[in-house]
């Protein structure tokens, strides 16, 4: 490193540091995260605001040399260091505006009756004296509408040019505060006065005088033309939310004051600030800001109560509990006592006045200030339950919060019914936002919930504190509108007087701060330090480097200023200019961008709208919410595990429907049933136009393509998913299986041997309890889920106390969840089941006792009491006639009768030929088709049938009518002997004669079920585990070619999976050379059952005729389950003992792990609204890591759990982590194994200092110990996808725009497109893991060969660096291959084996099953290619 470096690192050593808690933005120190473990993340040095005094002192310095200097406002200069370069001159002649007065109307009557007119001549006053006035005044006094009206009244008596500007925090409250203006002065809109919020504004501004604007529309203004003069006053309205907008604005505002806009005149308004602050903060030598107060007396008096003073509440915490911010157990009975003595106050009351119980009702509403929806759900429940003590009293709960439904919140402002008091429960959304008339008490716990970010990890968490005292008196001015009322603060009065503070924490102190960061940039007088050191209260340093570093790693910021690496400071990039210009988080913002880049920018400006949304989808608390509301979210995914292109569906539907004016009634409707609000997609939909009108104002355009160069929709919802990780990186979770050494065995030992796919169990229903009469019952609990009981099977595990709930995996069955998606091969079922238990309702079973069982089978005749023990009647299996593969048959020859699929498709035996023929023959005789359809009743599910199937008729079984009611009536129905479906007509249907069901009635199909073994569908050519068209039209040629061979490699659920050769080679080998689908392994019962069919046929030859039937009978049985028998349960009135059962689970559930070092050991869970809530491991057969990405993830108080928010998963293909890793990181390094052969992880973040390899930002670093080959040529691939996405936006530093043409975004969007097809379509060899002591640390490799850098240190994505593999040393090569040689040899051991280590794959090997099933696995047989070994 230069000089010039190492200087800047010792200059940085004079501010002063202190052994602190890393990175947090808060000043409070019970609201900070817990402590990273140091032994995972290095402890960083934190460092306070010991550096804001000497930035203060110099700004205090510059502002009173400025307003002592007589010389000309053009010789001002903007920057803290210097003063002399020429600037845009301030304007101090007085401006007169004589003619726009005649122009409009001005009465000058202003409303004498509000309690601000009594302070208007002071108010005046104070402005003309003074270039920084503070008005405090109560809300309601009338300052907001009626101040700016005295100013311009003012300035039409005296003819005076005027231009006010007031600061709105919130959108909806500068619409229609301009509006009442303008009625109330009866202008039209957008003249004299009109309002600016996003996207509403006005066509032109030159006739406006009086603008009404959110607070960033006029920072943003401000920062753009670095001026006030464009004003004559600016009014900042609730300057005491303290939002970051506000703190900077007021930063901006006092600069430019005193640099080039001394005749501005500021108003700064609230109706509780600390107005000593303010004023000190505007104090300058030549003016001290004057505090003017307004206020109104009440026309009800409003009592007050503590704890303390409430004795007829015993409380029983101990003194230290009341410290703590938290609501127990005792605290939620003392408000219902509260409730109860209010009731008994007023009925006193009653019958000492005129005023009626009734009255007091109506008028006695109660408004409890709960910090959360939880404490809103505990706290109905402990009124409804303590109450029913008290039947007198009659109480109507509402629930009042920002996510509560339209019907929710019209039940807050509506009476409540005649005798019954309302109790409103509400967050903090009822101190301002909602006013209700009829409240007389308030019950106020004095907590809330605050958002705090550490901006070292980038964790937010949502932390329980104290309420500030400034929010418990807005919560008490909510009574006494009506009548007088009472507040009831459930703490001490010592403690709210001592210990809670005066105003809440601001958003500097505790939210992220990129958006203030670029903002300082942008602005340009200083570096962001010397700018928020000016903040009202500024943050601390290291929560300022920290940001930088986060700046730096989504591309808003260079590593460097002026090509020399500062860890305090970075150049703005151009991504940084264009995320300081969206009102979005950055990462939102950086979405946008790559959206832009691969052309999917209305996409990404819907989902980047919807994710800023709070409340898409209504919730109605856990009293109510169910697995019919979170499957609504599955409907708007469809299939594509991912919350953003369930944002994305929802709001294209809702586009659709108010676009047409007739379908407003539709619109609730939908909106309702589907559990979304439609009052956030208003918002979303205008957010999304403010967004669109942002991005063409930034040149961010979408360009037309061709039709035939359009994505179709799978390639884009690939491209979305890799523009949504490489925008949240590295929010990077990686879906992580059991840690055992057999996780496949373990998954079918759970569940006995069952699909897993299609299978749940319970727990908790012993043997005893002869579940085998109550498997209705079982299958009822599935209603909720909507879960038809045709379609479920349940059976039971002798000795065992789970019971097995099997879904039927049948496409043609009416079910609703066969028409929604999900990703792999996991049916939605299964989902839906799993969510009931995460829903946390108990599922009870009423049974009967085991003498009254007894009695009860013994008189209906159900199945055989024996030696006291019931054994339940069954089905007789006759295995012999099943079609079924034998055992020892490895090549079957025959016909390929349907294909649904290359994973689904049916196989009829050479063998059965002369049986096919002669049934045929049978089956159409004349005699046997007069049996005529007459009736559409007479055909029920499940009955044998004769179909037409082509020219013939065929034995088929119903499986449902249509559900069609406009024509005659059609069946669906599956030929038995074929496997195919078909929708026929009464008269393509037979009833079968009775000798027919006799002779055929019992006789299994004459087909058995394949799928293609080793392959399954490639996700990025097809999704949801569906086969691309062309890989099903290619068997489909090979099926009519006729008579085939086929490889049988396993049979497992009387599935079989095989090979089916051709000429040309194995076609499951030639789908993964087209592409059309990418090697798989087999998943554990497969590979068990492929080994003991491999052991059965090399044993063949030393076995008889006989024996070998007898083997085949006894292997086909032990592949059938146990079959439900679906017995009529007892009646309920026999059942008199409750079961409750526990599930239902699924042995496929598994849990994440964060891949960023900070929270590497931490617990992961995600957000209970996520599609991904009920995580799965959807494709159980696959071993390599699964990716999702979250777009925010939130800490536990605690510290010890992440909650991932806005989760999408990744789709299922090779390594597709660690290439999106690569792809989006600022830099990498690519580790290799100790003989450097292979790559075996991958490091990635900010990088290290180059001297001393520390890392400049440890906690973000990513870690990917690699599971499949990462080469050379896919770096190549990646660096050229990096080189592309530069080029969009590249441009020199004395640019101020990029120079990319159309034609040119055109040739690159083509180039990104191809490149990711190449990268993903890729098929990649498995490799075993390589775990090392030092995978964190950055490694010093001089000898590593420097990059080619197109765009030098202006590169967002630098081009990565490798380290060049060495060959695979041939003593090495041949111990290796020894070692397969002996794996091989005790494969057909049949002893205990002795534990040995197979060194190809690095795994422990216990016994001969695990050795067998090892050697099967596709990471074994890729490492065997490898080494090129050969079994012989």
């Amino acid at each position: 490193m230069d000089q010039e470096v190492m200087d800047f690192f010792d200059f940085s050593k004079e501010f002063k540091r202190e052994a602190a808690p890393q990175g947090y933005i808060s000043s409070d120190p019970s609201i900070m995260a817990t402590e990273t473990n140091e032994s995972k993340v290095p402890k960083r040095e934190v460092i306070g605001t010991d550096y804001v005094p000497e930035i203060v002192a110099k700004e205090k310095c510059l502002l009173d040399r400025t307003l002592r200097d007589d010389c000309p406002q053009s010789k001002r200069n903007r920057t803290l260091d210097d003063l002399d370069t020429d600037d845009e001159g301030e304007e101090t002649e007085i401006r007169r505006d004589d003619e726009y007065y005649k122009r409009y109307r001005f009465n000058l009557n202003r409303d004498k009756n509000l309690p601000i007119y009594a302070k208007r001549e002071e108010i005046l006053a104070a402005i003309n004296a003074h270039p920084v006035v503070i008005l405090k005044g109560q809300t309601g006094c009338g300052k907001t509408t009626q101040v700016p009206q005295y100013i311009l009244d003012e300035g039409y008596k005296s003819g005076k040019y005027c231009n006010i500007v007031v600061t709105q925090p919130r959108r909806i409250a500068a619409i229609s505060i301009a509006n009442r203006v303008c009625q109330e002065r009866e202008w039209q809109q957008d003249t004299v006065c009109s309002y600016q919020v996003g996207l509403h504004r006005p066509t032109s501004l030159e006739d406006t005088r009086l603008l009404y604007c959110t607070t960033g529309v006029l920072l943003n203004n401000l920062i753009n033309k670095k001026t006030l003069t464009h004003y004559t006053h600016i009014v900042l309205d609730e300057v005491h939310e303290r939002d970051q907008d506000m703190d900077f604005l007021l930063i901006v505002v006092r600069r430019l004051l005193a640099t080039n806009s001394r005749h501005v005149k500021i108003i700064l308004m609230s109706a509780t600030i600390d107005a000593r602050e303010l004023a000190d903060y505007f104090t300058t030598t030549n003016s001290v800001p004057p505090v003017i107060t307004a206020s109104h007396g009440r026309k009800h008096a409003i009592e007050k109560f503590y704890r303390d003073q409430m004795g007829s509440i015993r409380w029983k915490e101990e003194e230290d509990d009341q410290l703590v911010p938290q609501i127990n157990d005792h605290g939620y009975r003392a408000a219902v006592k509260i409730i109860m003595v209010i009731d008994n106050m007023e009925r006193e009351a009653a019958i000492q006045s005129r005023l009626s119980y009734d009255e007091a009702l109506r008028y006695g509403a109660v408004l409890i200030f709960l910090p959360g929806i939880d404490e809103i759900d505990t706290m109905a429940e402990n009124i409804t339950s303590m109450l029913q003590s008290d039947r007198n009293i009659k109480v109507f709960i509402v629930r009042c919060f920002s996510l509560m439904t339209p019907e929710n919140q019209r039940d807050v402002f509506h009476p409540p019914p005649p005798g019954f008091r309302k109790i409103i429960l509400t967050t903090n959304i009822a101190e301002s936002s909602i006013t209700v008339p009829d409240v007389s008490y308030v019950i106020d716990f004095c907590l809330t919930k605050v958002l705090v970010t550490d901006t070292a990890t980038s964790f937010s968490s949502l932390r329980l504190t104290w309420a500030s005292k400034a929010n418990c008196r807005q919560r008490a001015g909510r009574v006494g509108r009506l009548r007088s009322g009472r507040v009831y603060r459930m703490v001490n009065k010592s403690f709210y007087q001592r210990e809670m503070a005066e105003f809440g924490i601001p958003e500097m102190l505790r939210m992220p701060l990129q958006n203030s960061v670029l903002r300082a940039k942008e602005l340009e007088m200083g570096s962001p330090i010397e700018i928020l050191a000016l903040a009202l209260s500024p943050p601390n340093l290291s929560d300022i480097q920290n940001t930088i570093l986060l700046l730096k790693e989504v591309g808003a910021l260079f590593l460097t200023v002026d090509g020399v690496y500062n860890a305090m400071d970075g150049d703005i990039t151009y991504w940084g200019t264009i995320m300081s210009r969206l009102p979005l988080d950055t990462r939102l913002s950086r979405l946008i961008i790559l959206g832009y880049v691969f052309n999917l920018l209305e996409e990404a400006i819907i989902i980047a709208a919807g994710l800023s949304m709070r409340g898409l989808y209504v919730n109605e608390g856990r009293r109510t919410q169910g697995a019919d509301s979170f499957w609504m979210h599955y409907i708007f995914a469809d299939g594509s595990g991912s919350d953003l292109v369930a944002i994305w569906r929802v709001y294209l539907t809702y586009l659709n429907m108010v676009e047409i004016a007739h379908e407003q009634e539709s619109a609730i409707r939908w909106a309702k049933r589907f559990h979304v609000s439609l009052r956030s997609l208003k918002e979303m939909h205008l957010l999304v136009q403010e967004l669109r009108w942002r991005c063409t104002n930034l040149g961010l355009i979408p360009f037309a393509v061709n039709p035939s160069q359009m994505m179709g929709d799978r390639e884009k919802s690939i491209i979305l998913k890799v523009i949504i990780a490489g925008a949240f990186y590295p929010n990077y979770f990686t879906r992580s299986k059991e840690s055992c050494a057999e996780p496949d065995r373990n998954i079918y030992q759970t569940i006995s041997g069952h699909d897993p796919c299609r299978t749940v169990y319970f727990t908790n229903f012993k043997p005893a309890y002869m579940g085998e009469l109550y498997t209705r019952r079982i299958k009822e609990l599935f209603q909720e889920a909507r879960i038809p009981p045709e379609n479920i099977d349940v059976t039971f595990q002798q000795g065992s106390q789970k019971v097995f709930v099997t879904f039927k995996q049948d496409d043609w069955l009416a079910d609703s969840s066969k028409f929604v998606s999900v990703s792999g091969r996991v049916q939605s079922e299964v989902y839906k089941a799993v969510r009931m238990r995460l829903d946390r309702i108990q599922r009870p079973i009423r049974i009967m006792t085991q003498n009254n069982f007894m009695n009860y089978v013994q008189q209906r005749g159900i199945g055989d009491v024996i030696e006291g023990r019931w054994i339940p009647p069954t089905k007789p299996l006759n295995v012999e006639l099943l079609a079924l593969p034998s055992v020892f048959s490895k090549t079957i020859t025959g016909l390929i009768t349907c294909i649904i699929s290359c994973g689904k498709f049916f196989f009829q035996p050479q063998s059965f030929a002369e049986c096919i023929r002669n049934m045929s023959e049978i089956f159409n005789a004349p005699q046997q088709l007069r049996n005529y359809v007459i009736n559409a009743g007479a055909i029920t599910k499940g009955m044998m049938v004769l179909a037409k199937r082509d020219s013939n008729f065929q034995r088929a079984t119903v499986i449902r009518p249509e559900n069609q009611s406009n024509r005659q009536p059609m069946f669906y129905v599956r030929f038995i002997d074929y496997g195919d479906c078909a929708l026929l007509s009464m008269q393509q249907l037979r009833l079968m004669p009775k000798e027919l069901i006799q002779q055929y009635g019992d006789l299994p199909p004459r087909v058995f079920e394949c799928r293609l073994a080793h392959v399954q569908p490639s996700s990025v050519v097809s999704g949801n585990n569906r086969w691309p068209t062309a890989a099903n039209d290619l068997l489909k040629s090979v099926a009519k070619c006729g008579r085939i061979d086929i490889e049988v490699y396993s049979l497992f659920n009387n599935v079989a999976a095989v090979l089916i050769p051709m000429k040309d080679g194995i076609i499951n080998d030639m789908l993964v050379e087209l592409k059309l689908s990418r090697r798989s392994d087999e998943d554990y019962m497969s590979r068990k059952d492929h080994d003991f069919r491999l052991r059965r046929q090399e044993s063949a030859r030393y076995l008889t005729l006989t024996e070998r039937q007898q083997i085949n009978e006894e292997y086909l049985r032990s592949c059938q389950l146990p079959q439900d028998l679906d017995l009529p349960p007892p009646p309920l009135d026999k059942c008199n003992t409750i079961v409750m059962l526990k599930g239902p689970s699924s042995p496929l559930e598994c849990s994440m792990q964060s891949i960023i070092r900070v929270g590497s050991s931490k617990r992961v869970n995600i957000d209970n609204a996520s599609v991904n809530a009920v995580l799965l491991d959807a494709d159980p057969q696959d071993h390599h890591d699964h990716l999702i990405v979250a777009h925010a993830t939130v800490e536990s108080t605690n510290g010890q759990t992440l909650t991932a928010r806005g989760t999408t998963l990744m789709p299922n293909v090779q390594g597709f982590g660690a290439l999106m890793v690569m792809l989006f990181c600022p830099t990498m390094q690519l580790k290799c194994n100790n003989e450097g052969t292979s790559y075996v992880s991958i490091l990635a973040g900010l990088g290290c200092d180059p001297v001393t390899g520390e890392p400049y930002y440890a906690e973000h670093d990513v870690l990917i110990n690699l599971d499949v080959n990462i080469l050379e040529d896919d770096v190549v691939l990646i660096n050229q996808i990096r080189y592309y996405i530069d080029s969009v936006f590249f441009n020199f530093k004395e640019e101020k725009d990029p120079a990319v043409s159309i034609n040119e975004r055109v040739s690159i969007y083509t180039q990104l497109r191809s490149l990711i097809n190449r990268l993903l379509c890729k098929d990649r060899s498995y490799m075993q893991r390589n775990m090392s002591n030092s995978d964190f640390e950055w490694e010093s490799n001089p000898e590593l060969p420097m990059p080619n850098e197109p765009f030098g240190k202006r590169a967002i994505f630098p081009m990565h660096s490798l380290t060049e593999l060495q060959e695979e040393d041939m003593g090495r090569l041949m111990h290796l291959r020894e070692n397969c040689s002996m794996l091989h040899k005790w494969r057909n051991f049949e002893g205990t084996l002795p534990h040995m280590t197979c060194k190809l794959c690095n795994q422990l090997l216990e016994s001969v099953p695990q050795l067998r099933l090892h050697l099967l696995t596709v990471l074994h047989r890729d490492r065997e290619k490898q080494i090129d070994y050969c079994n012989q």
